[in-house]
């Protein structure tokens, strides 16, 4: 019986899944079936299909569509939108971050990291400190493999003097 349930939930999950894909289709007349909102953006929403992901810009969908997803309104939030359509047009999903504004986000986090390196606030992490120990044996090995090199060639040029 657990095994049935099993299943049964599983199965359960892929039909849910399926009904929250919707089929879009252009003003030129390209359709794109079963397709998951995946984000919407201000210029346009990007699709996830079985074929892989793609953008379509408002001005190639149909008004509806357009209105579907709130292209033109009064109050853009310049934002993405992480959202997934439902088969009665609704939206689900909550508010992300655009690529434009990961990036930014991405940058200052640098900048800052930087800036702490330069002031001496960094604190390394286990992979930077793993790799200052190879380094500073590195730098160990060589000094005792130069002062060896010196001491023999010393002994070499005293003996033929």
């Amino acid at each position: 019986m657990k095994f049935g349930a099993t299943t049964l939930a599983i199965l359960i999950v892929c039909f849910a899944s399926l009904a929250l894909a919707d089929d879009f289709k252009t003003i030129n007349g390209k359709e794109y079936k079963n397709a998951t909102v995946s984000r919407v953006e201000p210029d346009g929403i990007v699709l996830r299909t079985n074929s892989g992901i793609t953008k379509l810009y408002f001005a190639e969908l149909p008004k509806e569509v357009q209105e579907r997803f709130h292209h033109g309104s009064a109050t853009p939030t310049g934002k993405a939108v992480t959202q997934r359509t439902d088969e009665r047009g609704g939206v689900i999903g909550a508010f992300g971050l655009s690529d434009a504004d990961r990036f930014a986000e991405k940058v200052a986090k640098k900048l800052d990291e930087r800036e702490s390196i330069l002031q001496g606030k960094h604190t390394p992490g286990p992979a930077e400190l793993m790799v200052r120990r190879e380094i500073n044996f590195h730098w160990a090995f060589l000094a005792g493999t130069a002062i060896i090199a010196t001491v023999l060639f010393a002994i070499v040029w005293a003996r033929f003097k």
